[in-house]
């Protein structure tokens, strides 16, 4: 809902497949998808689980899940996938969670079949343990997602798990020789790495007083979306996603307090729209989005 929450603010075309919650969750989620615009269409599932999170600033906020005996997110069928939207779709995002069990895993695989690794089509490395049976079976899957998508968003202990390596250099060029064309390694307060076969960007962390850290990733990962698409240069598509995340880490609530692009523009100290004349950074961007990359 935080990820979804960033886009529709940045008036991108929105869709959401989502689950039945019980009665008073449905209301809640509803009526969240009204306030966001988003279309949402229910599926005949188990009801949505609950999760708690704690806060301790400035960089622990733990979160519990209780998703049992299973969630309905996992319980997505193949046959419930738009095909069609999956292969229109400017960009495509899934994450390592949804690879955790049945049906959802050969769900996401056969959505990324349909895509064909179309530009854009991008893996968030979100590990969880409590989600999963074994490590083993999570780099199993994640390595093979590798196989199929463009584009990887990580921190340096989930790239160890996709990839084998902590180091966010490493990490970056290993993500790169499993054929993606950007790899995106989160390093907390030491910034962030994005890495191309072309070029190699990175931006120091944002310092904010932080309130409450949940949500900041999603913040992150729209942004980094919105920068893609409008084919930024990508050492300013990374310097915006970092501050969008810094910004809802300054803030109490998730889906609701993520920035706008000017609330961004002004943390960089930037007040205009990026630059429109063609450099080779625009260029390495463009491939991105459009191909070209091999």
């Amino acid at each position: 809902m935080a990820f979804a929450g960033w886009l529709v603010q940045e008036g991108a075309s929105k869709k959401i497949l989502v689950p039945p919650p019980l009665a008073p969750m449905l209301l809640f989620h509803t009526t969240s998808l009204l306030i966001l615009l988003f279309e949402s269409r229910v599926s005949e599932v188990p009801p949505t689980p609950i999760t708690f999170g704690e806060i301790f600033p400035p960089d622990d906020f733990p979160l519990y899940f209780y998703r049992y005996p299973t969630a309905p997110d996992l319980q997505i069928q193949a046959s419930e996938i738009d095909l069609k939207a999956v292969r229109s779709a400017s960009i495509y995002w899934s994450t390592v969670t949804g690879l955790s069990s049945e049906p959802s895993r050969s769900a996401h695989f056969e959505a990324w079949r349909a895509r064909g690794r179309a530009p854009l089509t991008i893996l968030d490395l979100d590990y969880r343990p409590t989600f999963w049976d074994d490590l083993g079976q999570a780099c199993s899957q994640v390595q093979r997602a590798l196989s199929v998508v463009t584009v990887a968003v990580g921190n340096c202990a989930e790239c160890e798990v996709a990839v084998g390596e902590s180091d966010p250099a490493r990490a970056a060029q290993a993500l790169l020789d499993t054929g993606i064309e950007l790899a995106v390694v989160k390093q907390g307060p030491n910034g962030v790495l994005a890495l191309t076969r072309d070029e190699r960007a990175e931006v120091a962390a944002i310092p904010v007083d932080v309130v409450n850290g949940l949500g900041s990733g999603d913040a992150f990962g729209g942004a980094l979306c919105h920068g893609l698409l409008a084919g930024w240069p990508l050492e300013r598509v990374v310097r915006f996603a970092n501050v969008a995340g810094a910004i809802v880490a300054s803030r109490l609530e998730c889906s609701t307090s993520m920035p706008t692009e000017h609330e961004g523009e002004e943390r960089m100290g930037q007040g205009q729209a990026p630059d429109t004349q063609a450099s080779t950074a625009d260029h390495a961007v463009t491939e991105l989005v459009h191909g070209g990359a091999s």
